[in-house]
């Protein structure tokens, strides 16, 4: 037995409630379990337990053996002073509190089915690709879109917390935040984080000074990423660096080191250079991200924003400074541009719409997920082999969630559908 079962186990009273009794025979009837206690102090607060018909309120501790109470102390702990039962798998020694009351102590290792037990050892032990698996075409439709939407939810809230650090970290500018996010989304995953340094180095209050200058913006980001190579004689190449000499010393400008800058292993279209000269574009086309955030709530809209073609036609024939490349453009494909709405504007727009009391953006932003198709990856083609495919990129979402938070960690007790096969 597994304490966090037993917690499960107790909450749910799956276990036989006929003639409940305490180890020394007094009656038990229990009329609510408590709330879990997710801070210091007992398992269950605020439970309300009624023994040989006296009905008492307050905390429910939880132990596998009513030894724990002592080895972990509880009898030295005042958050424990209100404890009116003692819930254990088997009792092994009866507890005091300091006064020298006895605690009443209720014992379940006989009252709870073999089955739920043998199910649970199943989901834990099992090899597949997530616990339920051979259980997921038993899941009812209500049960399955309830669920999902819930961890739809829940991804945008713990994607809207990273919007709530990057912000901080930003002192409260949400343009720099749009900006860092975009551009990491761009770099991602593996040049993401020097690209956000990048973004520290030339903020955007100083590129929007230079907006109707692309070229300028151009020049300042490459010059601060320090990829505008010194050997090469090429007219657009010895622009950039003529422009980034001269502000560099205008505005003092720092660049990072070249190989920070990762192009090993990488798609062409993916290379920094090209996302570098990407971000120039939607910076020189755009006038305040955060009036998009409030009046753009159309997933084509910010689609065609995206979408763009870097300023200088030298990238229609280049990846990179060093190396020329077929002649085509260098647009935005619709596959990032949707990532971008996916990773950056609907959880930017989740968080804006909290923190300035707006839920219709919090609305707004879960709309837009719910009209994308669903993603491609590793994890949802599992879900789809599992007979679990996504209808939109929200239900894509939901069930990235549902496999690294949930599944890859087995917490089948926290989960909806694990409670269903646990319990059937």
């Amino acid at each position: 037995m597994e304490e966090h079962l037993l917690h499960f186990i107790w909450h749910r009273k799956l276990f036989d409630h006929s003639h409940l009794v305490t180890t020394t025979g007094a009656m038990v009837d229990i009329q609510h379990t408590g709330f879990a206690n997710q801070h210091q102090g007992p398992d269950f607060l605020q439970a309300r337990v009624s023994i040989d018909g006296q009905l008492w309120a307050g905390h429910v501790e939880i132990h596998v053996r009513s030894s724990a109470w002592y080895l972990h102390m509880h009898d030295k702990d005042a958050h424990y002073k209100n404890v009116i039962l003692h819930v254990v798998w088997q009792e092994d020694q009866p507890v005091y509190t300091p006064d020298g009351g006895l605690i009443p102590c209720l014992e379940l290792a006989e009252r709870v089915d073999t089955a739920l037990l043998d199910r649970y050892r199943k989901l834990m032990s099992n090899e597949e690709w997530v616990p339920c698996a051979p259980a997921l075409a038993d899941v009812t439709p209500v049960l399955r879109t309830s669920w999902l939407s819930r961890m739809m939810v829940e991804r945008i809230e713990e994607k809207s917390e990273t919007v709530h650090r990057i912000r901080e970290k930003y002192k409260g500018d949400w343009e720099q935040t749009f900006y860092v996010l975009l551009a990491r989304q761009l770099a991602a995953p593996v040049n993401s984080d020097a690209m956000e340094d990048l973004c520290s180095l030339v903020p955007l209050t100083l590129l929007r000074k230079h907006k109707n200058r692309p070229d300028q913006i151009e020049a300042m980001l490459f010059g601060a990423a320090g990829l505008i190579a010194r050997e090469i004689h090429d007219p657009y190449i010895e622009k950039l660096r003529d422009e980034f000499s001269f502000l560099r010393r205008k505005y003092n400008l720092r660049s990072l080191e070249a190989l920070r800058w990762k192009f090993l292993r990488m798609r062409p279209p993916s290379f920094p250079t090209i996302r570098i000269a990407q971000l120039s574009k939607i910076i020189s086309e755009s006038d305040g991200f955060v009036s998009l955030v409030e009046h753009l709530h159309k997933g084509d809209d910010w689609i065609a924003l995206f979408r763009v073609v870097p300023e200088h036609a030298f990238w229609e024939d280049h990846y990179h400074f060093t190396a020329a490349s077929s002649h085509h453009a260098k647009r935005v494909g619709k596959s990032t541009a949707i990532g971008l709405v996916i990773n950056v504007v609907a959880p930017l727009m989740f968080e804006y719409g909290k923190h300035q009391g707006k839920p219709g953006l919090k609305e707004t932003a879960l709309s837009l997920l719910e009209g994308f198709p669903p993603e491609k990856n590793a994890i949802l083609t599992g879900w789809e082999k599992s007979g679990w495919k996504a209808e939109n990129a929200g239900q894509s979402q939901a069930l990235i969630q549902l496999k690294k938070r949930y599944c890859n960690h087995r917490k089948c007790l926290h989960c909806a559908i694990g409670l269903q096969v646990i319990r059937e």
